[in-house]
């Protein structure tokens, strides 16, 4: 059933007139009306309203199994990519929040929509208002912990961009609401797990601690530090994922680690070293052509690949953005040659891949 005739159903089921629904919602009658007609559809934020009014949940005022059947996935898929292949950001945001807007309980979307918003700096007061209207509707009304507290996580990122001082303070609110590591759950595994299960949560432990600490490593630098400060931050960043490793294929753990490489390459033709920048360079050529080798491929790291991560950019999506900067950055003009050649050969290798904007 479309939603117009759900509303009309619903309302006239708990014998309302179109006024008292408008009254209830903050809205005029002839935007009830108008609903009801399929002239308008209601604003997202107003949803958990008109459930609790109607005493059902949101999912119920939608034909679900209509709405999120498989070809509309797929559709939807290539209407994505379509938009960024042009890269109409804003078509890509419109298409989201009417995404949600047909299933509003469908959480994962909310992440995706604001991780879109912070990616491509869509920081005006329209936007991120929008973004903390999801976020509290995902408060109140998402079960699912690790959902919530992606959109936290990336709402404080969000929020902190503004200029607004009341949408910062918005951003401390969302740190806050993040679980602390003292209190993560996941080091009391032991009490509530065993065997195999027990086993992967461990795993996985190792490799959101690497993960973290890297990132945290990382975010101790500033611009105005010492070539030599930042140095040591970047070798030590890259050694914690190097230890893991252990030479072997990295995949999605590739972009951070050769952004460090190539950090480290940069300050040492900066400070004179060339021949240290070379073997940091050749590091970033060696791992590259990994990901033309099938064999080598296969030879992964038992820490690393114990799980998998949530990456919804392709890992050579983000190396080939990585070797468009290598190739434009003044201080690597030594070594263009032969990123030139390693571009060519991973363009042909990967030809599926395709620039759709800067996503790292």
């Amino acid at each position: 059933m479309e939603l117009k005739n759900k509303l009309k159903e619903m309302r006239i089921a708990h014998g309302m007139t179109q006024e008292t629904v408008a009254e209830y919602l903050g809205v005029s009658s002839q935007t009830v009306s108008k609903w009801e007609r399929g002239l308008l559809s209601p604003y997202i934020t107003l949803l958990p309203k008109i459930a609790l009014l109607f005493k059902c949940s949101i999912d119920s005022l939608f034909d679900m199994e209509l709405v999120w059947s498989i070809e509309h996935r797929k559709e939807f898929g290539k209407k994505i990519r379509a938009l960024h292949e042009k890269k109409d950001w804003e078509g890509v945001y419109d298409a989201w929040i009417r995404e949600i807007e047909l299933n509003p309980d469908h959480y994962g979307n909310y992440a995706d929509v604001m991780l879109h918003v912070y990616r491509k700096k869509l920081y005006d007061k329209e936007h991120v208002e929008q973004m903390i209207s999801l976020a509290e509707h995902a408060e109140k009304c998402c079960t699912d912990d690790d959902k919530r507290n992606e959109i936290y996580r990336i709402m404080l990122q969000i929020c902190s961009e503004s200029k607004d001082s009341a949408i910062r303070e918005k951003g401390k609110y969302y740190y806050k609401k993040l679980p602390s590591l003292r209190h993560s759950r996941e080091v009391y595994a032991k009490f509530v797990m065993e065997g195999e299960e027990y086993r992967s949560q461990i795993l996985k432990n190792i490799i959101d601690t690497v993960d973290l600490a890297e990132c945290s490593v990382r975010q101790l630098i500033v611009p105005d530090m010492q070539p030599q400060e930042k140095l040591f931050y970047y070798q030590k960043a890259a050694e914690l994922l190097e230890t893991v490793l252990d030479g072997k294929y990295a995949g999605i753990y590739d972009p951070p680690l050769l952004y460090d490489y190539a950090q480290i390459a940069k300050i040492y033709v900066q400070l004179g070293q060339t021949e240290m920048a070379e073997t940091y360079m050749n590091r970033i050529l060696a791992a590259m052509e990994k990901h033309m080798t099938e064999s080598a491929k296969e030879n992964k790291s038992a820490i690393l690949y114990a799980t998998t991560l949530r990456n919804s950019i392709p890992t050579e999506q983000i190396c080939k953005k990585l070797l468009q900067n290598i190739l434009t950055t003044p201080e690597f003009a030594q070594f263009k040659d032969k990123f030139l050649a390693l571009q060519k050969r991973y363009e042909a290798y990967f030809p599926q891949i395709r620039d759709t904007g800067n996503e790292n």
